[in-house]
């Protein structure tokens, strides 16, 4: 199968994109404890902003292809409600909670130009992003590489492309 027929390759690929984002998310969150002025300050917060939109479109979009597409043709052979896809569920959700709680502390260090609380919600959710997609990319994509026929895999990617 061609890599871009590939669900999985497709995936790894929106992992890359996901890790770029998240380095530039982990160096605006430095910027905010040496933010001096509100020059500075509103600079930072539009960036970051711009990182809550990716994490509200991009970020969800991402997260519905393995939900809708991937977890229910490969919870087949592993399971769901137990075991790798359950734990990817719910860190996926520990994800949009994070995500929510972050947007609310750019908001907040709007007016309380509080960096610490700012950094604190936005490296939790770097943090659990990070790891998630490794055990992703090293663990579940490996079973799925394992498990699903070309025939699935091509029915994923088709499913896949309905979902934006």
């Amino acid at each position: 199968m061609e890599a871009s027929h590939d669900p999985l390759e497709a995936l790894r690929t929106e992992h890359e994109e996901i890790r770029d984002v998240l380095n530039k998310f982990e160096g605006y969150l430095k910027k905010a404890a040496t933010a001096q002025s509100d020059e500075d300050r509103n600079n930072l917060i539009n960036r970051l902003s711009e990182i809550t939109a990716f994490m509200d479109k991009d970020l969800e979009t991402h997260f519905k292809r393995e939900e809708e597409a991937l977890f229910p043709v490969l919870g087949n052979y592993i399971g769901i409600e137990t075991g790798p896809i359950n734990v990817m569920l719910i860190e996926h959700n520990n994800c949009r909670d994070l995500s929510a709680g972050f947007k609310a502390k750019v908001n907040g260090y709007r007016s309380d130009k509080n960096h610490k609380a700012l950094a604190d919600a936005g490296n939790s959710l770097s943090r659990l992003l990070s790891e998630h997609e490794d055990k992703e990319d090293n663990i579940l994509f490996r079973m799925a590489d394992m498990h699903l026929s070309e025939d699935e895999k091509r029915g994923i990617t088709e499913k896949m492309q309905t979902i934006n």
